[in-house]
Formats: C-alpha cells, sequence, structure tokens
C-alpha cells in the first residue's frame, strides 16, 4: 500500500527545542494542489499523511483535505493539536489524526514545545476521538520522557482515552539538535513498549518496538522500503524517498521513478513502521484503535 508524507508547510506557531519551522513561512501552493493530488492518484497512492511544519496553519488545508477524501485517498494528519478550529472545520475529510505530546506532566511538554500548551492538546484531542475512526498521540522520546512510559501510557489510555504511538528520534532530522538522548535511553523506551504491550493501548505495532530495539542492537531488520512503498513530498511538489534523501528527486516526471533502496541509516517511525511487512498485525491494529477510540470513554471525563 503507496503512502505519502505530505509536508504542506514549512510554518508553526510553537517554539519546539528540535526544529526550525517557526522560522519559516512556506505554504504549499494553491495552483498546485489539484495537480499534485492528481498526481499521487497516478502513482497508486492510497494513504496520504499531511504534516508539516504545523498543516493546521495553511489556509487552504480544508480543500486540501476535501479534494483528498473525494479522490478517495484514506487521509491522515499529523499535527501540534493548537488549532482545534481548523480540525473542527476538515473533520469531515479526515480518517485518522495523530497529535503530538511530549509528557503527560504539563511543564515538561510545554518546556519542549516553547508554549503553555498542555491543556488545549488534551482538549483538542478529547474533542477529536469520536470525530475520526483513529486518533493516537505522539510522543517523541527525549531525556526527560523514556523512563516514564508507564506514567505516560497510563495518562493517555486513563485521562483522554486514545492508544499512545512512540516516535523514534534522530537527532540528524532536527536543525537545533536540541533533543538530547542517549542511544541506551532511546532503547529502554522501545524495549518497554516492546515488553509491556498488553499492559497499555499503543498507537504503533509490537514489530515496530521490537525491530526499533534490534536496529538498535544493530542486529538484522525489515528492510527500509522509503521511496518504493513510502514517500516524503515536500510543500513545493517534490517527491522523496524520505527526509534524508532530498538529493534523491522521484517526480521528474509524472510517472514517479522507481528507487532501490538499500539505505539502513536511521529508524524513523514515518517509514520504517509501513515498511515492516506484517498485513495482518497492522490491519489489526487499526481495528484495535478504532474500537478502543469508540469503546465507552467515562475513564477519560
Amino acid at each position: 500500500m503507496r503512502i505519502v508524507i505530505w509536508n504542506i508547510d514549512f510554518k508553526c506557531n510553537l517554539l519546539c527545542k528540535g526544529c526550525n519551522a517557526f522560522q519559516g513561512n512556506e505554504l504549499f501552493p494553491r495552483d498546485r494542489i489539484d495537480e499534485f493530488i492528481d498526481e499521487m492518484k497516478y502513482n497508486k497512492v492510497k494513504v496520504v499523511s499531511v504534516t508539516g511544519g504545523e498543516p493546521t496553519l495553511h489556509p487552504d488545508l480544508p480543500k486540501i483535505m476535501k479534494t483528498l477524501k473525494e479522490k478517495g485517498f484514506f487521509t491522515h494528519i499529523a499535527t501540534n493539536g493548537t488549532n482545534k478550529y481548523m480540525l473542527e472545520k476538515i473533520s469531515p475529510y479526515l480518517d485518522a489524526a495523530t497529535i503530538s505530546l511530549d509528557s503527560h506532566i504539563p511543564e515538561l511538554h510545554n518546556e519542549y514545545r516553547g508554549r503553555k500548551i498542555f491543556d488545549i492538546v488534551v482538549d483538542t484531542m478529547k474533542f477529536l476521538k469520536p470525530r475520526v475512526k483513529v486518533l493516537t498521540s505522539n510522543m517523541l522520546v527525549t531525556n526527560f520522557n523514556y523512563d516514564k512510559i508507564n506514567e505516560y501510557a497510563e495518562f493517555v489510555n486513563r485521562e483522554i482515552g486514545v492508544p499512545v504511538s512512540m516516535c523514534f528520534p534522530d537527532n540528524t532530522a532536527y536543525y537545533y539538535e536540541r533533543v538530547p538522548v542517549e542511544k541506551e535511553q532511546i532503547k529502554a523506551a522501545f524495549k518497554y513498549a516492546s515488553e509491556n504491550y498488553k499492559k497499555h493501548k499503543f498507537g504503533n505495532t509490537r514489530s515496530f518496538y521490537e525491530e526499533a530495539v534490534l536496529w538498535l542492537e544493530n542486529k538484522e531488520v525489515s528492510k527500509c522500503r522509503a521511496g518504493q512503498e513510502v514517500f516524503y513530498a515536500d510543500y513545493r511538489g517534490n517527491v522523496y524517498p524520505c527526509f534524508y534523501k532530498t538529493d534523491v528527486k522521484l517526480n521528474e516526471t509524472k510517472k514517479w521513478k522507481i528507487y532501490d533502496n538499500n539505505c539502513n541509516a536511521c529508524f524513523i517511525q514515518c517509514f520504517r513502521e509501513p515498511s515492516i511487512k506484517k498485513p495482518i498485525e497492522q490491519a489489526k491494529l487499526i481495528a484495535g484503535i478504532y474500537l478502543y477510540n469508540r469503546r465507552s470513554d467515562s475513564r477519560a471525563r
């Protein structure tokens, strides 16, 4: 199943320590939206994950999501959860959403994000939960949360009523490299998730957590299929294999080039998790999240 991670803007309303998107003001051009969506359809893309920057700051987001839905794509957004107004506008066209919440401790989340937004984000998740099919939180593993997965998962599962997704950190992907975390800390976080997979409700497959640990131990893992089944599209409409390989443009023509990926340099979630060829496990995960989101949420009130 072909997936595109579509970065529709380089712009943000937060001051996250590991990113400089707040310095930008770049938007995917309005006059290319329909053309690029048709291009994805032509190349047999099935899932489009809209991201940024902060994608809810793009004024044409409702048009983008509506067009994607009308063209038959499964739609997903990755957002910081601060723009509830825009998320409400696009919710009729949204199948899934991932909202960033880096700690169950408000002060820690706010410190990393550079704004006092914890309560806003939690409220947005509760608002969006009954309005999309699949909703998860997303925690970037850092030095301040790697040893608190248990408490974080308990909070997100119990108080918000959604599963927990974990984002694999890679400092070379962050411009300011102010996201300090050691290899053993990353390993501890993903090992906990793997070993306690049934204790909490997670939003990633167990295989992803297991392979993250294996990769950190320099052991064999599934081949990355970035550029083959998962693609990165930037805010200019260029298509690349992934965030790193932006010297390899795949859409010089409408028909995307075939890319032979033999890279094993990172374990970034957007590309690695879809690369693991376990369709039954992945289908069970999506169905499980759907049912979990729709169960009685009395504990989250």
